[in-house]
């Protein structure tokens, strides 16, 4: 009888239930995920380590503030893997982003003032970060305002109204279009001489 006596379970290093579980346990987060490989922003966001204090949400993506004060765009996903690559920014286009962040809004006057470029970058960050959905009055893509103020201007001077304010609002509109690459070099000049 003494072969059927009952001993505890031998537990240890290598061997079955030696620990192994309750360690993987710990690496799953109240979700139930996997979370063995780092965090992500999204985890340390309100926490005030560094990293939360460094980049703040937009939407679905982060923006890193620290390079927004130098005159840089970076955005990136919540495990950190970069959306495109940074890149410079007007001292408006960044003063825009930093309303957005922190107030939640966007500075129309400041948005008006600001040339086509700015503009076009700023509507790209609210289309990759999903939050052009979230705001009541949908901001258009900048390239479509000018396309279709172009087609009006030109509309109306073919239809015989060749007034001298109309003349200089449509060599700014195409100047404008022509800077934005939405407008080939031959046109441009076809369409400056038949001005003039």
């Amino acid at each position: 009888m003494e072969d059927l006596e009952m001993k505890p379970a031998v537990r240890g290093r290598g061997l079955k239930g030696a620990g192994y579980v309750k360690r993987m346990q710990d690496l799953r987060d109240k979700d139930g995920h996997h979370s063995n490989r780092g965090y992500n922003l999204a985890q340390l966001e309100g926490s005030g380590t560094a990293s939360a204090l460094a980049y703040k949400l937009i939407g679905t993506k982060f923006v890193h503030l620290l390079k927004l004060n130098d005159g840089l765009l970076k955005v990136v996903y919540p495990n950190r893997s970069t959306v495109g690559p940074q890149r410079k920014i007007s001292d408006d286009l960044s003063q825009l982003i930093k309303t957005l962040v922190f107030d939640g809004n966007i500075d129309q006057q400041l948005y008006d003032s600001m040339s086509v470029d700015d503009r076009r970058v700023f509507h790209e960050l609210l289309r990759i970060t999903h939050t052009q959905h979230a705001l009541r009055d949908a901001i258009k893509d900048p390239r479509d305002v000018l396309r279709q103020e172009y087609i009006k201007l030109k509309g109306e001077l073919m239809l015989g109204h060749d007034n001298p304010s109309l003349i200089r609002e449509l060599k700014q509109v195409l100047i404008d279009k022509y800077s934005a690459k939405l407008i080939s070099d031959n046109e441009f000049k076809e369409v400056l001489v038949a001005i003039e």
